[in-house]
């Protein structure tokens, strides 16, 4: 009866001491690799301020920006260039890269916004949202009515990186601190100059050298052929377009309107 027992107790304890060491894999193991738009698809929630349909995230229905998204995740592309036409989802991929920064690749952000109202009125109308409504960002950045919570409107910190929000004509914004993802959003509304400190973008662009796995995206609307900004960046990149299928015999092509130049 005395051994028994002991071998009874000898298999709870060998139960336990598996199920303990299940369990500590389990915390140990690294989340999966994802990119961005598989990323969002899993976790980003669109909150009902800002959208005619919210509620989860799903590439499907822009297809066009999946390609976008993902080469923030690719490990040999630095500088992303969009250039686009208005309302057509640019600062909702910025969204989706600053959730998927926070939740699965920490590191210091810059998002730029041509002026700094501007750039509060994103963090305040379009980063505060997503935030409140996508379970896995909401406890990465912490309540901004706590005291010392190192949560503001043009500064929010999570384990592992933080996120600073500026305008084109804050010179001091630009050039403090360094910035391993550079995200810049309607650069040809960008003001000429950063008070006396010269080109915003390469006053921007020099915090995150120090970076080898930096990314830097730019994206606007252009404005003026000749002097945009996004124009010429397009210009210095490896272009790719997006294709759709000829509505006759499906073959793909890009799209471009009629009497275009």
């Amino acid at each position: 009866m005395i051994a028994l027992d002991t071998t009874v107790e000898d298999q709870q304890r060998r139960r336990l001491r598996n199920a303990l060491r299940e369990e500590v894999r389990a915390r140990l193991r690294p989340p999966p690799r994802l990119t961005v738009s598989e990323w969002a698809d899993k976790f980003r929630i669109l909150s009902r301020e800002n959208c005619a349909e919210p509620g989860p995230w799903r590439t499907s229905r822009v297809p066009y920006l999946r390609a976008i998204m993902d080469a923030f995740s690719h490990p040999t592309v630095e500088r992303i260039t969009v250039q686009k036409p208005s309302r057509v989802g640019y600062t909702e991929v910025l969204n989706n890269v600053v959730g998927f920064v926070i939740d699965q690749d920490p590191g210091p952000i810059l998002t730029v916004q041509p002026t700094v109202e501007m750039a509060k009125d994103w963090s305040k109308n379009k980063l505060a949202p997503m935030l409140r409504d996508t379970p896995c960002l909401r406890d990465k950045v912490n309540d901004p009515r706590s005291r010392d919570s190192g949560n503001t409107i043009q500064e929010k910190q999570f384990p592992g990186g933080r996120i600073a929000v500026v305008g084109s004509n804050s010179p001091a914004g630009l050039a403090a601190r360094p910035i391993r993802w550079l995200l810049f959003d309607e650069v040809d509304r960008f003001e000429a100059s950063a008070g006396s400190e010269g080109d915003p973008i390469e006053i921007a662009e020099q915090r995150a050298v120090t970076f080898y796995n930096r990314k830097i995206a730019l994206g606007s609307s252009p404005v003026l052929k000749g002097s945009s900004r996004i124009e010429k960046s397009l210009a210095d990149s490896v272009r790719h377009y997006y294709l759709v299928p000829c509505p006759k015999c499906g073959e793909l092509q890009r799209l471009i309107w009629k009497n275009a130049a």
